[in-house]
């Protein structure tokens, strides 16, 4: 049989062959985010060779220059990848040099600094070629790049499991490939593993993974806001354990206080222990650096300044900074003494109210894209979920026999909910504002999802919905973004924020530029 000149057979193996050349969107997801990785790094060359640096007044890390050997290969790593070494990035690669040698690189948490260390140490026996500021700045590109390509398909995971919908997935997945705050997920920023790690725990909560306390704990010691994470294990255990325990209908009161009481009444003493074993063992890391701090600069153990290079003390006089055991250390002498709190109200001005100027309007300005994000996903998922707020989101209120309600967010995005409403507050009072864009980018899904239901991408072949078109289904980068037919005033508005914001931060975080 023939159709068009073709046989059946021929026409056969032809689809055969086009499907087998499709991307799974797990895994387009997966390519896309390298390619946007590179396509970060290919933009912050550019703009940083193309445009002079600015003289910031912020900490550039003290080096050897007369002891640092420099070869033509580590020159072309600095051409390379200078531009991701800007703002932090110098206090994150001072770290992993030097350690905590000064009382403001208290603020910056330890894991991601000591693996760029580790990382940096096996890739000098592979390049004996390159210096060791050359190698460190390869060891965190690296870890970023693998960190942002796991998270991405991690993400992808997380919000297929709460959505039970593989397009919004894709695209809440893909979003998160172009965050408007991007070029943190590939400077030497510790972004991306923070994010990795949240991303991973709130998975692995949903799932019930019994290890889950242990990437927990690791989160704890990348960002002082890991410690909030703890809230996911504890809080999908407890809904796991209602559901096992198949709360009658009658039980479930419209009162917070029964509906912890009757939570309280199920819990076995087996599960008070493992409770507790969470609680212990992600807390442990955080409890251990805010002793290991105490002892750092606090106790005179580790006050041996000899240990410490010249050209470190020298940069200690010459800007005026605390070193380990000195004698004017202030938090040291508080009744709790907790170095993070300070060292950020006293170096970087953070507290309650404090950033509220009028001089930082800008900040607030640049910040409100994030904001109103955060605020609007927060604001329609209350009004749909306006009873199971009472009943902290464990059960939903109305019954079945009442017809089903097509509503546009899951239920079981109440506890990521929660958890994005205290970071907006967080951010709006307490940080710098300008830094809520990479806050919230790394640390909640609700930005993505919120802007992937949001845009109005449809793709459909005669009944069936499918996430891409089939000619973006063979393509590793392209994607429904980019080939769309029609833009609706939403998806130019959320186009324009994500991929504005990654273009611009190229731009002004390559050359010392004030960012978010």
């Amino acid at each position: 049989m023939y159709v068009r000149g073709y046989t059946v057979i021929e026409i056969q193996a032809h689809f055969a062959q086009k499907q087998r050349e499709m991307y799974a969107p797990r895994k387009k997801v997966l390519w896309f985010a390298i390619t946007t990785r590179i396509a970060i790094l290919i933009l912050q060359v550019i703009f940083n060779v193309s445009i002079p640096d600015h003289h910031a007044d912020a900490f550039k890390r003290p080096l050897d220059l007369s002891a640092e050997k420099v070869s033509s290969w580590d020159r072309i790593i600095n051409f390379l990848f200078n531009g991701l070494t800007r703002w932090d990035g110098e206090y994150f690669l001072h770290i992993a040099r030097y350690g905590y040698t000064y009382e403001n690189t208290l603020a910056f948490y330890p894991l991601y600094p000591a693996m760029i260390r580790i990382i940096a140490v096996i890739l000098t026996k592979i390049f004996p070629s390159f210096n060791i500021q050359s190698t460190m700045i390869l060891a965190a590109i690296l870890i970023n790049f693998v960190c942002f390509v796991k998270s991405a398909i991690i993400f992808y995971d997380l919000t297929e499991r709460v959505f039970q919908n593989t397009i919004t997935a894709y695209k809440a997945a893909i979003l998160y490939c172009i965050n408007p705050a991007s070029i943190f997920f590939s400077a030497l920023y510790s972004e991306s593993m923070f994010a990795y790690l949240t991303f991973y725990t709130m998975l692995g909560s949903i799932e019930g993974i019994s290890t889950i306390c242990f990437p927990v704990a690791l989160s704890t010691l990348v960002r002082s806001n890991g410690v909030v994470n703890i809230g996911f294990p504890i809080y999908f255990g407890l809904k796991n354990l209602c559901t096992s325990e198949r709360i009658e209908k009658h039980q479930r009161k419209h009162d917070v206080l029964s509906v912890l009481w009757h939570i309280l009444k199920l819990i076995k003493l087996k599960n008070y222990f493992a409770m507790l074993r969470t609680i212990i063992i992600s807390l442990s890391p955080f409890v251990l650096l805010q002793i290991y701090n105490y002892m750092k600069f606090c106790t005179s153990t580790f006050d041996d300044k000899s240990l410490l290079p010249a050209h470190i003390l020298q940069y200690a006089t010459d800007n005026n900074l605390c070193l380990p055991g000195s004698i004017d250390i202030t938090w040291c002498n508080a009744t709790l003494p907790l170095a993070y709190s300070y060292v950020q109200r006293t170096y970087w001005n953070v507290g309650f109210l404090r950033y509220y100027q009028f001089k930082q309007i800008p900040n607030f300005i640049l910040a409100l894209p994030i904001l109103y994000i955060m605020s609007q996903c927060i604001k329609e998922f209350s009004r749909e979920y306006r009873d199971e707020w009472y009943l902290l989101g464990f059960f939903d209120s109305k019954a079945k026999s009442e017809g089903a309600v097509v509503k546009k967010y899951p239920l079981n995005m109440f506890v990521f909910v929660v958890h994005g409403l205290f970071l907006t507050i967080f951010c709006l009072f307490f940080v710098h504002i300008q830094v809520s864009t990479r806050l919230l980018a790394s640390a909640t899904p609700l930005p993505y999802w919120y802007c992937a239901l949001t845009v109005s991408h449809k793709c459909v072949d005669h009944i069936d919905l499918r996430y891409e078109s089939d000619e973006n289904m063979c393509s590793k980068w392209k994607v429904f973004f980019l080939s769309q037919n029609r833009y609706t005033l939403q998806d130019k508005f959320v186009l324009f924020y994500f991929i504005g914001y990654t273009i611009v931060g190229c731009f002004m975080f390559a050359n010392f530029l004030p960012w978010t």
